[in-house]
């Protein structure tokens, strides 16, 4: 297992790439259209669980929705 394996994304500046886990192939898809993320290949994973990695283009993160809005003020 690679150090950083259990963060929710994995960013590897040296290759400007981040890796996302998922169970299912088709849930890298779904990530990149909902999110407008460029999805360049999906990996095999050594777990059982979340079997694969989505390889994205750039840093992504998952927007939080816990920040606070300007307008709310």
């Amino acid at each position: 297992m690679t150090a950083g394996r259990n963060e929710s994304s994995r960013y590897d500046p040296r290759e400007n790439v981040s890796r996302h886990a998922v169970s299912h192939p088709n849930l890298c898809r779904q990530m990149a259209s909902r999110y407008d993320w460029t999805l360049l290949r999906v990996e095999p994973t050594d777990t059982r669980i979340l079997e694969f990695d989505c390889v994205f283009e750039g840093k992504t993160e998952f927007p939080s929705y816990f920040q606070e809005n300007d307008d709310d003020e």
